[in-house]
């Protein structure tokens, strides 16, 4: 039996998505949200576009991408074709503000909402 002590120890969880160079984290901060932080970080990796992440995110994390010749149509070289290293931010979003957010935005009328399925843990 899990005590709440070694729970708390856990907590928050961080889920990293990503969309080609972009990264962004989904923290779950009860136990009861792991699954729909999972779920919702895959959801918004396909569908980026759809989803304004910065203006709910609660902080930011920094990491590098390693830009190469795969990626020249992004980014132009001045060192022809050396690869370059980019510091970058991502945002950091929990779950909870994610889900009332979509909880706000749905409409029951429309066909286009997204349904929300309550997770089971």
């Amino acid at each position: 039996m899990l005590n709440n002590k070694k729970i708390q120890k856990h907590f928050p969880l961080d889920f990293y998505g990503e969309e080609g160079s972009w990264r962004f984290i989904i923290r779950a901060e009860k136990p009861n949200e792991i699954v729909d932080a999972m779920y919702w970080r895959s959801y918004v990796s396909c569908h980026r576009k759809d989803f304004d992440l910065l203006r709910m995110a609660v902080d930011k994390f920094n990491y590098k991408y390693n830009y190469s010749a795969s990626d020249s149509s992004e980014l132009h070289y001045g060192l022809g074709g050396a690869p370059m290293r980019v510091n970058m931010m991502g945002p950091i979003v929990l779950i909870s503000d994610l889900l009332a957010k979509i909880k706000g935005e749905s409409d029951p009328d429309s066909d286009e909402s997204v349904e929300l399925v309550p997770a089971t843990v």
